[in-house]
């Protein structure tokens, strides 16, 4: 059997395990950020990639607790866009980049009634 010599096998191991880090900060630096928030009636998406990078083109649907579609939109070049819910209660975002990177952000009736209070 052939044996490795010691310094030739913790090369080979440290290359491996910078191949790997390589490899999962690539994944992570494109990892997608959603933010979204709500203001004088109106919802607010801001979606960016880890880094600082606008998502630009990217799907945004809004669906209510039974996964229904209530809306779709599209962010702009600065990784925004906005709209007049059709109802102001429970709701997820969803961002859709691509087949590999999306998020999700949750909205409540709670975010809805805070925002109103601020208003007052």
């Amino acid at each position: 059997m052939f044996k490795m010599q010691p310094i030739r096998q913790a090369a080979l191991l440290l290359a491996a395990t910078m191949l790997f880090l390589s490899l999962a900060s690539s994944a992570f630096a494109h990892a997608t950020t959603l933010w979204c928030y709500v203001e004088n009636n109106q919802v607010y998406v801001e979606a960016f990639f880890m880094g600082g990078k606008k998502v630009q083109n990217a799907k945004v649907i809004a669906v209510n607790d039974k996964g229904e579609k209530i809306l779709e939109g599209t962010t702009d070049k600065e990784g925004k866009f906005n709209f007049e819910p059709p109802y102001q209660g429970n709701m997820t975002i969803l961002l859709k980049v691509d087949d590999a990177h999306g998020a999700d952000f949750e909205l409540t009736e709670e975010d809805f009634l805070d925002a109103a209070a601020e208003t007052e």
